[in-house]
């Protein structure tokens, strides 16, 4: 009878690079830095995003539904929507609506209707010295990106 094989101990060249790529990874994921007007404008289309989902589910449920903006926490949420969406920490948020839509100090919302109008506003996203703002048209609902200085 043979005895049992012994297997090397150590690592394989596998498990080697594996644990190479995730130093290296760990060392590089942080480094990486999102251009501010990259990150201005992913937020714009979060915000906007929002909009056309509190527009849509007015319209498919034939009643008012507003995006609710809490101005200081950078947080957004779609009335009758649990999911709230936070904006990044550098990014400013200003909120012009009617003054109906308001619900305190750092809280208000811009309210579409079942035929896709809406009290109308704007959100302006302000990091460093850029800004964007998304543009509610009161009439149609139509909501607009607007880079600084359009």
């Amino acid at each position: 009878m043979r005895a049992p094989r012994r297997t090397a101990a150590g690592f394989t060249l596998l498990e080697t690079l594996v644990a190479l790529v995730a130093v290296l990874l760990a060392i590089a994921v942080p480094a990486i830095v999102v251009p501010p007007g990259l990150e201005l404008r992913a937020a714009a289309d979060l915000v906007a995003t929002g909009l056309r989902q509190a527009r849509l589910a007015a319209m498919r449920q034939q009643r008012p539904v507003a995006l609710l903006l809490d101005v200081e926490a950078r947080a957004l949420q779609v009335e009758g929507v649990r999911k709230i969406r936070t904006l990044p920490r550098a990014i400013k948020l200003e909120l012009y609506t009617a003054r109906g839509e308001i619900a305190g100090s750092q809280v208000g919302g811009i309210r579409f209707y079942a035929d896709g109008s809406s009290t109308g506003g704007r959100v302006t996203l302000t990091r460093e010295a850029l800004s964007t703002r998304v543009d509610v048209e009161w009439l149609t609902g139509r909501i607009r990106i607007r880079e600084d200085g359009a």
